[in-house]
């Protein structure tokens, strides 16, 4: 009998601490305790500082063709104007006197039409100049006496990029496609590998 006492004893302290560890544990809904999440961190990697971003100007070139001095390229004869290319293989000028022309002499294309002597008609030769006047397109013709070559001095050389402007003629140097000389509606443009008369 003492020992079923014992045993009963024990029961009821073993249901008391269950009792006690269910109440601790649980919550008043019956349900189990919510488990809290872990901690959640990012990673960023590590930090830096920098400095803030320097502001730069970028000098666009313009394309824009400049227009050369006129009185730096003038002859000693009134109505004169020598260049050459900044390559020296054309040499070129603009004259305003008598019949107003623009021309080169220089290292024509091999693939130039061959032309007869300038005032006979003779058997076709190589052209020797290109040329444009006032009233008739470009053309290339072969002269008998160099006409766009300065005899009084070095003509200077008209830079890539400028034009000379004079009387109504308008001359250019182009490092790609070579020398233009024109007016409105006739011109040539030669180099030493192509050419357009227009």
């Amino acid at each position: 009998m003492a020992a079923m006492g014992v045993s009963r004893a024990g029961w009821v302290l073993a249901a008391l601490a269950a009792s006690m560890l269910v109440s601790a544990c649980g919550d008043d809904s019956g349900g189990d305790p919510p488990i809290p999440a872990p901690p959640t961190t990012a990673y960023t990697g590590p930090t830096t500082t920098s400095a803030a971003p320097r502001s730069t100007t970028t000098v666009v070139p313009t394309t824009s063709p400049v227009a050369a001095q006129v009185a730096d390229y003038a002859g000693d004869q009134t109505g004169t104007y020598y260049f050459t290319s900044p390559s020296t293989k054309f040499e070129c000028a603009i004259i305003t006197a008598a019949t107003p022309v623009a021309g080169c002499h220089g290292a024509f294309p091999a693939d130039v039409p061959r032309v007869g002597p300038l005032g006979t008609g003779g058997t076709p030769l190589a052209p020797n100049a290109v040329r444009v006047t006032s009233d008739r397109a470009g053309e290339f013709v072969h002269l008998g006496d160099p006409a766009f070559h300065r005899f009084d001095g070095p003509a200077r050389a008209l830079p890539y990029g400028s034009t000379l402007k004079i009387q109504g003629f308008t001359c250019s140097v182009d490092e790609r496609t070579g020398v233009t000389c024109e007016r409105p509606d006739h011109g040539f443009t030669v180099s030493d590998s192509a050419f357009r008369l227009w």
